[in-house]
Parts: C-alpha cells; structure tokens; sequence
C-alpha cells in the first residue's frame, strides 16, 4: 500500500524559498491525482515535480527508494532516466549542427567508418527521428540474456551485425540503436567521450551535481534501487545490472532536484543553445491525427502533440520515467520512478499527464489521444 511507503511531501532544499515566498495552490490536487494511480500501478517510489516557467508549483517525494532497507525518496533520491536521455543526446547533436560542426543531412559514414552498404541512406536526422530504418535493440544476447558488460566496440559490431527493420527514411521504428550511434557521433566530433561532453555542456554549467551516467560499479550517494511489477509476480527487484561502454540511448541518471534545474534551463536558456532546443520539438515524423489534435508526431527526442493552439512534447523512459512540457503556457511536469514500464501496469506517463491536469485542466487527464 502507498501509505505504508512513507509517502509524505518534501520540498527540494533549492526550491524551498520559491515554494515559501507565495501560495502553492496545487499541493492537494496533485497529490490527489498523482497517489491513487502510483498505489494502482504499484509503483514503490516516486519523485514528482510540476513546474510553470521554469519555477516549481509543487514538488512531491511518494513512497520508497530501497524496500529492502525502508529509504524514503527524496528530491536527492537518483533515479535512471532511461530514455529521457535521447532528448538530452538529441539536443547536443542539434546544438554541434547550429555549432557548423556537423550536417544532418549527413550520412552516418561520414562520422563512424567502415559502416554496412545498407546504412548508406541513414543521415543525421533519420537517428534523430527514428526513421533511419535501424531496429530498436540491437545488443548481443547469447542464449537471449544480456551480458554483464558491453564495450563501446562489442556494441557497435552488434549494432552493424544487426537486420534493419526497413529502408532509409521509409517507416518510423523507435531504436535504441539510432541513439546510441548518434552518442558515438557526438564523440567523433567532439573529441571527447559522451558523458565528459554532456557533463561539460551541460551538467557541470547548472549545476546538476547527482547526474551522470550510469554505471553499476560506481557508488551513487542516494541511488534508488529498482523494481518490477507483474501480475504473475508482483514486485520484484528487476535485476538490470548490465553495463554499457557508451549509453546516449538510456544512460543518465538524475535526481529530481537536478531535473529541476535542467527544467529551468529549458524554460529560459542561458547555456542551452536556443534554436537547437526549439529544433528538438520540430515534428519530423508526423502520424496519423483524429479529431482532437491539429497535427501529432516524433520529432527528435520529444513525441510532439499540437492541440487547441498549444504546443506538447513528452517522452517517457523504460525504468520508470515520464516528462511533460507545455511549450505554450510553459506548463512541465517531471516523473521520476524506480518501478520499470511493463505493459502489466499503468504507465508513469499516465502520472505525468494526470498531474498536469491537476494543474491545468484544458491538459487532458489522461493526456493528449490525438490519434482519437
């Protein structure tokens, strides 16, 4: 049960004076909607920030980051972002191109050598949008189990000896193999490894001391521990302990409190180069729209929904991860979880969007169905 998680609230220390200097209306209304469906989904622990233009509205700890050893989340507690991190490796390949130090309508071959004929259509923005016709996992599997370590090197040769899904630019298949060579991009022009690059263009500017990239031996001051959740089962601890040479594809790890601040960032960019972030939201793949939506689709690390004259991208992560932007009213709402996605329970992007409604309830609650 939620209740018997310690699920109290707890301010960030870095937003308790903006929480304290005016009214937090909505502490009651999203823990209204953010308790009940994390007690449904059997998620342990939860981090939940939602946030009006780069200041928070109401930050939420829910529950436990270790069951094992009673450790209540925090607004410090880590958590892997898992696929969150492609619109964090997107914006770096978007800002190197406004940097003149790449093209997108580049072929992948111009930056990792002796790739297969078949790759020969694949340019920059096919990775970024997942129309590059690359499947999504790619990782060498004997016996179909991962392995307990990967180098960068193993993962390319796997990544190369890898079927493609389909043609250059002929269908869209979100792949995790896209991301992980545009993270081998970055290091190729850059010159330094993806992580030192994030961590000087990004991390280290905001301050966002408890990000970095996953790695199983370090120690981690504050690491939730993660579970999984099935209906043969129940909870249980999920066992992903295998370790990547390079992660551009699911590899940061962060806490809310740095959530926040890379929040901010994006809301008004002083470090963030501005028309690589608005290049991110840019639809690139549209998909068939219904009646509620003007126009819905991938754009390059964000799933961009245009609704009723707003602006919406979102993108969830595997390990238990959902964030929402409201590129309009400048609306966001962050998610941070230690429960992994599963098709048995209720997705966190499902928290995402039912805590954005709480706020702001022209946001659907159970999020923008433009294929309806």
């Amino acid at each position: 049960m939620l209740k018997s998680f310690a699920g109290a609230i707890v301010l960030a220390g870095s937003c308790l004076a903006a929480a304290m200097a005016q009214p937090v209306p909505h502490l009651e209304t999203v823990d209204a909607a953010v308790e009940p469906l994390m007690e449904a989904g059997h998620f342990p622990g939860m981090a939940v920030a939602v946030m009006r233009e780069g200041e928070p509205v109401h930050v939420g700890s829910y529950g436990l980051a270790s069951i094992e050893h009673d450790v209540p989340v925090t607004p410090d507690t880590v958590f892997e972002l898992a696929s969150l991190t492609k619109h964090m490796t997107a914006l770096a390949v978007l800002t190197l191109a406004e940097e003149g130090r790449l093209s997108l309508d580049a072929p992948v071959s111009d930056y990792i050598t002796d790739t297969p004929e078949a790759w020969s259509g694949i340019t920059m923005d096919r990775l970024l949008s997942h129309t590059a016709g690359l499947a999504h996992r790619f990782e060498d599997r004997p016996n179909g189990e991962f392995l307990l370590n990967y180098t960068t090197d193993d993962m390319l040769a796997s990544a190369m000896a890898t079927h493609m899904a389909a043609a250059p630019g002929e269908d869209w298949n979100y792949s995790d193999q896209g991301y992980f060579l545009l993270g081998l991009v970055i290091e190729a022009v850059t010159g330094e490894a993806y992580g030192d690059y994030l961590q000087a263009q990004y991390f280290g500017p905001l301050g966002m001391e408890a990000t970095r990239l996953l790695d199983q031996s370090a120690i981690v001051p504050h690491r939730a521990e993660g579970y999984a959740w099935s209906a043969a089962d129940g909870l249980a601890r999920n066992r992903r302990v295998w370790q990547f040479g390079l992660t551009s594809h699911f590899g940061v790890t962060s806490s809310l409190n740095d959530m926040m601040a890379w929040e901010a960032e994006l809301s008004a960019p002083a470090v963030v180069d501005e028309d690589a972030l608005a290049a991110t939201s840019q639809i690139q793949r549209p998909f068939d729209t219904g009646k509620t939506c003007e126009s819905w689709g991938y754009a390059r690390g964000w799933m961009t929904h245009h609704r009723e004259g707003r602006t919406l991208v979102s993108h969830g992560g595997y390990s238990g991860t959902a964030y929402v932007r409201d590129l309009t009213t400048g609306l966001s709402v962050i998610v941070l979880a230690n429960r992994e996605d599963t098709p048995d329970a209720l997705s966190p992007m499902a928290i995402a969007w039912a805590a954005a409604h709480a706020v702001d309830t022209d946001i659907p609650a159970a999020g923008p169905a433009c294929w309806e």
